[in-house]
């Protein structure tokens, strides 16, 4: 997923307070009778940030072009999430509320382009509709894909979580992620990717080239992520580049996974990242399908498994889906220049869970020698 801004080391209250110079007072909602304070609710969209991993994403109720008609929901996003003058995120999602505990999603990166899918995005998404109907399940359908959520209960520090079902992976997709590949690319050296380490092309559809590693250099994930991108005669549709350090003494069910997204570079984590990851450890024979692997990620931890599908793996993602908050927009504000006029209400006690999972998870990793900067 396309990015122009990571999370970094922030604390949650931070995370909660990336927006720019919008108005945060409750008073530009106040009305001095019935017939204004009517108005003034016509006038303001709802919205709520929700992440995943710290990927920050805000959900809207309702389809884009009827939300934003006349083709606007376009610039609308990229105004919703710029950092300095909007609410600040990595992307949109619509939400169509089916009303029988399914509904249709659309997803806009921050650059006003829409896209299939974000896997941490659609935790939060989908938590939404699940609180909303007191539900264990409900399904989201994007495209030509459905995305079955799942209640997945709460960590001991208080955090809610959630498990999105994606697509099955291919690792022989009908557009090959290396050019002239007449099959699949499992565990190879090549040379435009990088001088020694093997690599595993899989499609979860979004294409990924994934490296399993034996000592993180930061520096090299980086060099790797910009030759591919660079190197569009060798991956023609460009790739996400993912380095998986497995962590010594922890078993082979916990491991680091980091993620250069094309055309965003380093991030806190990467949805269809951990995916892509979970599904090369079993092709190359490390971990049985079925076993949840606990992926570990800069921005959070998250866990991954394998179901078999018509033959085929289907990765389950599950990890935090988190509200960080509710905000009403003055849509006047958003059809202007300049910053956004809103109000903000922070869910507090849900910050604060994921800052303590959050902290422990860094802590683990440093222990590992693993200290990212995104």
């Amino acid at each position: 997923m396309a990015r122009p801004g990571v999370c970094g080391d922030v604390t949650s209250a931070m995370l909660a307070a990336r927006t720019g110079g919008g108005s945060r007072t409750a008073g530009t909602m106040v009305g001095s009778s019935v017939e204004a304070r009517q108005r003034a609710a016509m006038s303001q969209l709802p919205v709520v940030k929700v992440h995943g991993n710290r990927n920050d994403i805000l959900v809207i109720d309702g389809a884009p072009d009827e939300v934003f008609p006349g083709g606007e929901a376009a610039r609308a996003v990229r105004r919703l999430c710029d950092r300095r003058d909007g609410l600040g995120a990595d992307g949109v999602y619509f939400i169509v509320d089916g009303g029988d505990g399914s509904g249709r999603a659309w997803f806009f990166n921050p650059d006003g382009s829409e896209s299939l899918l974000c896997g941490n995005g659609m935790r939060g998404a989908g938590r939404l509709l699940l609180d909303r109907y007191d539900a264990g399940r409900v399904v989201l359908r994007t495209g030509p894909y459905d995305f079955t959520v799942r209640d997945a209960g709460t960590t001991p520090h208080g955090v809610r979580r959630t498990a999105v079902e994606l697509p099955p992976v291919d690792f022989a997709p009908a557009d090959p992620i290396v050019a002239g590949a007449a099959g699949p690319v499992v565990d190879r050296v090549l040379g435009a990717y990088h001088a020694s380490l093997p690599v595993t092309a899989v499609a979860v559809p979004n294409s990924h080239l994934v490296s399993v590693i034996t000592g993180y250099r930061e520096d090299d994930l980086v060099e790797t992520g910009l030759r591919v991108a660079g190197s569009p005669a060798a991956f023609p549709q460009g790739a996400n580049v993912s380095f998986v350090l497995p962590l010594d003494g922890r078993g082979p069910d916990d491991v680091y996974v980091q993620t250069y997204e094309r055309g965003a570079g380093l991030t806190p984590s990467c949805g269809s990242g951990v995916a892509a990851s979970r599904a090369v450890l079993s092709r190359l024979g490390r971990v049985e399908p079925d076993v949840p692997v606990l992926v570990r990620n800069p921005g959070g931890p998250a866990r991954s498994w394998l179901q078999e599908t018509g033959g085929r793996w289907q990765p389950v993602l599950e990890g935090n889906g988190t509200i960080v908050f509710r905000a009403e927009v003055d849509r006047t504000s958003l059809a202007g220049e300049g910053a956004l006029s809103f109000v903000q209400e922070d869910d507090e006690a849900e910050l604060a869970a994921f800052d303590a999972l959050y902290r422990e998870n860094r802590e683990i990793l440093a222990d590992a020698g693993v200290k990212p900067t995104a």
